[in-house]
């Protein structure tokens, strides 16, 4: 399996380069950019969208808007030719795959249904016409190069998972953007492709045994903790430290199963996933039918696992073409000795434990060896394995987080270990959360081509994004990334300042950059970047009074502590809290954390000391 997906890969990447011109390389980037633009009058909307991105896209790269046609010019005038005017066979294409073919002063672009045509416009602008899809509001297209030609020749381009994911709030927000960016799980529009039939597989077995409503009457059919079934809780996943179901019980058994196919009847679903998981948290059961089976496979999947296999056999009878998908999580993690998934049994596998400062792949660091440990198992044991890799500190999404160098690093590991596809989890429930819009276009470049140099794509936003700051920017991520490193930090994805290492001498260091880049900005645009990137530092100076609120956000203790911190806390700091919420208003900030709003945050804080704050 593993030989199987790195020839796979290294062929991927070697099929990314146009091959050799056999003409002289005559199209001239000036004169395709003119148009026109051709697309036939029957395409797909998903076509349509592709030529008027190329259009709009055109106008500013030339100065001349180009017009959409139906028909092709005259032979021997320059055009792009888009989709089912491309004149391209795209028989044995895949959904997002594509072919560009350079010959005769053209350019064809055609691609499988039903995103292929339009990804690979967007490739097309990429590669060869320099343009960035930076935000949703900020799209970077250079003024073309009258002498740049583009040599004749044909690729063609398999994205090499099949599904993407970058959870940050502007996808959701911004369809456009996701499509531009390649997020194929975001988007359901047409005319942007729609979206993978794939899904996040998560938590969901109280679906069909939730405790609130079966606890009372059918306390069997939940998990068996020191002697007790855990049947008395008001919620699955959390409330009194949550519950599971025990799965080797026939009743679990029967109702998750009927449930399944009976919600696959209901939304007439032929393919994707359907997902069987346990709830969030590790209250396992240990029963003798439970840890019999769990003791064997040495891992507390295996009662799950049979469950599964059980489902899938099932579901292949009446669906054969849709997946049963579960996590590996937590308890669930490691791969079992002697049981595999069934061959419509998905994986997705959770990397929770992992460190945010060193690389999944670094040998060095005890957490991620770990991890590389369980994909490996997994990978020989299964063809569909998907996973879900945090790059978040739960705890505070404003506060910086040392992971932005290994993003890269952690996306090539993945892809070159027979990983299908990957749920990149970071604010996505939050709004303008640290360095959101550079891991953005991070995560979201790097999944649709990991052969990618990450540094690189770093470098480019910076320097395009941030203009004549970019340099202080700069100085600033490598202040963020190296600082844990320097100290020997291991950390997972949540934590305060001083558990990555961040002091009160970091804070002011990374401040100082960030303001000294607000003076160079260009434009009142650029210096409004820059600031909102301040709001990390602040963040850092700001962990004496918060460090109760980022602590508060563990589950076990829960809201509660949000309204005991003293008044002392704040002393000293009320013109820094002050600035922080104005930048929080200014730049439409609306979480502190996973579990606390910014208006949440702000209504447990004295009027005092957060009044008054100046809107701007």
């Amino acid at each position: 399996m593993r030989i199987h997906y790195q020839a796979w890969w290294a062929a991927t990447v070697a099929a990314l380069a146009i091959a050799a011109p056999t003409a002289k390389a005559d199209v001239k980037t000036a004169d395709v950019a003119s148009g026109p633009i051709v697309v036939a009058a029957d395409a797909p909307p998903a076509e349509k969208r592709a030529a008027e991105e190329l259009r709009d896209a055109f106008a500013q790269v030339a100065g001349k808007r180009p017009e959409i046609v139906a028909t092709p010019p005259a032979a021997g005038s320059p055009a792009v030719l888009v989709g089912k005017a491309s004149g391209l066979k795209t028989d044995g294409l895949g959904p997002e795959d594509f072919t560009i073919r350079v010959a005769d002063g053209r350019i064809a672009v055609a691609g499988g249904s039903p995103r292929g045509t339009l990804y690979g416009v967007y490739s097309l602008l990429e590669d060869e016409f320099g343009v960035r899809f930076l935000t949703a509001a900020c799209t970077s297209i250079p003024a073309v190069d009258p002498s740049r030609t583009i040599a004749d020749g044909e690729r063609t381009f398999r994205p090499r998972f099949s599904w993407r994911y970058s959870y940050y709030r502007a996808n959701m927000d911004h369809p456009e953007l996701a499509a531009r960016l390649r997020n194929n799980a975001v988007v359901g529009d047409p005319a942007l492709g729609g979206k993978s039939s794939w899904e996040l597989i998560s938590h969901t077995v109280s679906n069909w045994i939730p405790v609130a409503r079966l606890g009372k009457s059918h306390p069997e059919l939940f998990s068996l903790v020191d002697g007790k079934r855990r049947a008395n809780m008001t919620e699955d996943h959390f409330g009194e430290g949550g519950t599971q179901p025990c799965f080797t019980n026939p009743e679990v058994k029967r109702r998750i199963i009927e449930g399944v196919l009976a919600e696959l009847e209901k939304k007439n679903q032929t393919d994707g996933v359907v997902s069987i998981s346990q709830n969030d948290n590790q209250q396992y059961c240990r029963c003798a039918d439970c840890a019999a089976i769990d003791d064997r496979e040495g891992s507390h999947m295996g009662s799950l696992l049979a469950l599964l296999n059980e489902a899938g056999e099932a579901v292949a009878k009446v669906r054969p073409g849709v997946c049963v998908g579960t996590l590996a999580y937590q308890h669930t993690r490691k791969p079992p000795k002697t049981m595999k998934p069934g061959p419509n049994v998905a994986i997705q596998l959770c990397s929770i434990e992992a460190c945010q400062v060193h690389p999944l792949d670094d040998p060095s660091c005890e957490r991620n060896r770990e991890f590389c440990s369980d994909l490996d198992g997994w990978c020989k044991i299964s063809d569909k394995v998907y996973v879900w890799n945090y790059n978040v500190d739960f705890a505070s999404y404003n506060l910086p987080c040392p992971n932005l160098e290994i993003i890269g690093a952690n996306v090539k590991y993945l892809a070159r270990n027979g990983v299908r596809g990957v749920f990149m989890q970071a604010s996505g429930d939050g709004r303008n959360t640290e360095l959101c819009d550079l891991r953005n276009d991070l995560i979201s470049r790097m999944l649709w081509d990991p052969s990618q140099d990450d540094r690189r794509v770093i470098d480019e936003f910076v320097d395009r994004y941030y203009g004549a700051a970019a340099g202080d920017v700069k100085a600033y991520l490598r202040l963020i990334v190296e600082t844990p490193r320097a100290k020997g930090v291991h950390r997972h994805c949540f934590g305060t300042a001083a558990d990555y290492g961040f002091d009160e001498s970091t804070g002011r260091e990374a401040l100082a950059l960030l303001e000294a880049g607000m003076k160079k900005a260009e434009s009142p645009t650029v210096r409004d970047r820059v600031e909102k990137l301040t709001i990390g530092p602040r963040t850092i100076l700001l962990e004496k009074p918060f460090a109760r609120w980022i602590r508060g956000h563990q589950r076990e203790i829960g809201d509660g502590l949000l309204k005991e911190a003293p008044p002392e806390a704040y002393r000293g700091c009320e013109e820094q809290i002050r600035e922080l919420f104005r930048l929080y208003d200014r730049h439409g900030v609306d979480r502190f954390s996973e579990r606390i709003s910014a208006a949440t945050l702000k209504a447990t804080l004295p009027a005092s000391v957060v009044e008054p704050i100046k809107e701007e």
